[in-house]
Formats: C-alpha cells, structure tokens, sequence
C-alpha cells in the first residue's frame, strides 16, 4: 500500500514554473499599479479626497487704470464660491511691492467674470504680476503686465 500512495504522489504534477513566474509578475505589476494611484493622489480624489473641492480661480487679464489702481478680471473656475481677501504686487522676479491691498470680493461659483479692484503703486514700464489670495489662504497668480506711463 505504501507503494501505491508513492507512486500516486509521483504522478501529481504542480504548476509549471513559467506561469508561476507569470502570475508573480502579473502580482508584482498589480501592486506597483495600485501604489501609483495611491502616491499620485488620483485614489484620494476617487474617495472624496484629494484635489476635489478645493478653490480654483483663473485670472482672465489686469487693466491697469492708473499708476495706484489696478483692476484685475478674474472668476471661480470650480470648488464654489471664492472669497478673495488680498491683493498681493509682485515684480519681474517675484519680489512683493508694498504692502498688501485689503479686498473683499467674492468671485462666484457659476464662473461669473467679476472685478477685483486693487489700489497700488505702479511704475511706468515696470513689469508686474497681481496674486489674488482668498479666504482659506491660496494665491492665484495674474499674467504679467506693465505699469503706465
């Protein structure tokens, strides 16, 4: 009988060793797939995390009304209404002009292109960028443009 049991443990045949090294690799691309997702933030914004609902805001362009007064056309591209609190100069080289200009303006969630109005001091010819910055402390930066002359 002992014979028997042998001979029928010889006869059992285990999976061939190129598909178990297939379905390791296949495992192994699995998690390297699921990892991705997980540090690229794209599984946090699938579970209600991540980028969603957050505020967005695109500047559509500056008029420069004079050297002190400046009027930048912006509107909330998503996450709801934006309640921009501070004007913010900045020159060629990202350095602060002056002191915050203090504003109250709401940009609404609809996408509604609205005035922000800012008082600063310009110079003729100087290159500028205006960063709008809201209520929950984001900052959206305006294109360049030039102080009158």
């Amino acid at each position: 009988m002992t014979k028997r049991i042998t001979k029928l443990r010889r006869n059992v045949k285990a999976l061939s060793p190129i598909f178990a090294v297939l379905i390791l690799i296949a495992i192994a691309v699995i998690a390297g797939i699921i990892v991705y997702m997980f540090t690229s933030g794209y599984l946090g914004t699938m579970m209600g995390g991540g980028t969603a609902g957050q505020e967005k805001v695109a500047i559509e362009s500056v008029q420069v009304i004079s050297n002190s007064s400046i009027t930048l056309w912006a509107k909330s591209t998503g996450g709801g209404d934006v309640d921009v609190t501070e004007v913010i100069l900045r020159d060629l080289h990202g350095d602060q002009i002056g002191a915050p200009d203090t504003v109250t303006t709401t940009l609404p969630a609809d996408g509604t292109l609205t005035a922000v109005n800012a008082n600063v001091t310009l110079t003729a010819g100087t290159v500028y960028t205006a960063a709008l910055v809201t209520k929950v402390g984001n900052q959206f930066v305006s294109p360049s443009f030039k102080g009158t002359s």
